[in-house]
Formats: structure tokens, C-alpha cells, sequence
């Protein structure tokens, strides 16, 4: 009978434990590892405005469409040529990076004044993350993490 007294006393002390450190476990076990795929595959609505306070100016607007290198933004990037304003609006992935860059093209015999100011800005699914006012030229950007 005393060995089963022992069994039982032992047998109480590790339930008692594990009622203890279970909360402890169950925590640790955060959710946010389900929701990491969920996280990774999200798709964002990324819309680029660019201008220039004289709308006869033809701009030269740079812009991501996908996670570009930053040392290639150049290659990587759409280049297009409008007239002050323009605005685009296109799907993004978690982690792309997001870039535009205005200034004015200056050809086709247009005067350029040292006073002109470009802006470039950057929404995210409605909501402005970024935003630059510049003399000569104007660059936006931001990383799409959260």
C-alpha cells in the first residue's frame, strides 16, 4: 500500500507540474506561426502619385512594379513620361519594394526653372506612407512588411 501511496504522491506532483507549465507551453506556441504563409502571400494595393507644381512640365517618373534590387532600381523599375499629375495603381507583394522617383525630363525644348517642385508620394491600401517634396527631383519609397 505505501508503494502505491508513493505512485500516487509522484504521479500528483507531475500533473501539478505540467497543469503549471502548460499555460507556458500553450503560449509559446504562438499563432503567428500559422499566419506566417498568410503574412508572406499578402498582396497590398500600392498607388504612386507623382507631380510638379507647373502642369506643362513633362516628367520623368521611375517606379517599382515588383521587388526590385536597389542597386538596379534603374533596370528593374518602369520608366514613363507625362505630364504633371500622374497616378498608378497596381498589386504588390509582402516584401516588394516600393520606389518613385520625379523630376523633369527636360527635352523637347521645355524651360525648366530651379523653382519647380516635384512630389512624390506612396499609398498603401489607401493610406500614405510615404511622401517627398524637392527641388530638381523628388524619391519615395517603402518596404511592404506589415
Amino acid at each position: 500500500m505505501i508503494i502505491h501511496f508513493k505512485n500516487i504522491h509522484l504521479m500528483t506532483k507531475l500533473i501539478k507540474t505540467l497543469i503549471l507549465f502548460l499555460p507556458f507551453v500553450i503560449l509559446s506556441c504562438s499563432s503567428d506561426n500559422d499566419n506566417d504563409g498568410d503574412t508572406i502571400n499578402k498582396t497590398y494595393k500600392v498607388r504612386y502619385e507623382a507631380s510638379c507644381d507647373n502642369p506643362n512640365v513633362t516628367l520623368c517618373i521611375l517606379y517599382t512594379t515588383k521587388n526590385a534590387d536597389i542597386e538596379h532600381i534603374s533596370e528593374d523599375a518602369k520608366e514613363v513620361f507625362v505630364k504633371s499629375p500622374f497616378s498608378t495603381e497596381l498589386e504588390m507583394k509582402y516584401g516588394d519594394y516600393c520606389y518613385i522617383s520625379v523630376y523633369a525630363n527636360g527635352e523637347d525644348g521645355e524651360t525648366i526653372s530651379d523653382e519647380l517642385t516635384f512630389t512624390s508620394s506612396i499609398f498603401v491600401d489607401g493610406i500614405k506612407k510615404a511622401e517627398t517634396n524637392n527641388k530638381t527631383v523628388s524619391v519615395s519609397y517603402y518596404l511592404l512588411t506589415d
